[in-house]
């Protein structure tokens, strides 16, 4: 993947970013310890309201790339065993992010406790085996109230 051939639009919302990790793996993640993992593709549902917005997807890639060593959110932990494949934005000033994660949640797999150290959700982090099923489930999680949604690829294998 080449990084030039991304471009993340300006302005602020909710984000799910969308994971491949290609085996199963145990990684430890700050605080929860060691999570297995098994290989498959992953959607991490965030909020990108704050100062910056959309930039965030930015630093996820730079720390998946090994470009940015920083760990302070658990998806930190996980990004550089990962291949980024995928982001779906939702553009809002509405705090949406457990509402959307929540719905990708009741499709798939959820990683308990990932993600959600700051609500009440199970999780942030889901899995599923088919990333065009994950897709799905997520631009739809994604296609509430009428906002704006927004699915960028990374590679041609989403």
């Amino acid at each position: 993947m080449n990084d030039t051939d991304i471009t993340i639009p300006k302005g602020s919302g909710i984000y799910s970013l969308l994971l491949e990790l290609e085996n199963d793996m145990c990684i430890t993640v700050g605080a929860l310890g060691k999570i297995k993992f098994p290989g498959g593709y992953y959607s991490y549902t965030g909020s990108a309201r704050g100062g910056g917005g959309f930039s965030r997807i930015g630093r996820h890639l730079d720390v998946a790339a090994g470009r940015n060593p920083t760990r302070r959110w658990h998806i930190d932990y996980l990004l550089p065993h990962t291949i980024p494949r995928g982001v779906v934005l939702t553009h809002t000033d509405q705090d949406l992010e457990c509402q959307i994660s929540k719905t990708v949640g009741s499709h798939t797999e959820t990683i308990h406790r990932f993600g959600s150290s700051d609500c009440s959700c199970t999780g942030h982090l889901h899995m599923e085996r088919d990333m065009e099923k994950l897709v799905r489930i997520v631009t739809n999680a994604h296609d509430i109230k009428g906002l704006f949604k927004n699915f960028i690829p990374f590679n041609s294998h989403v």
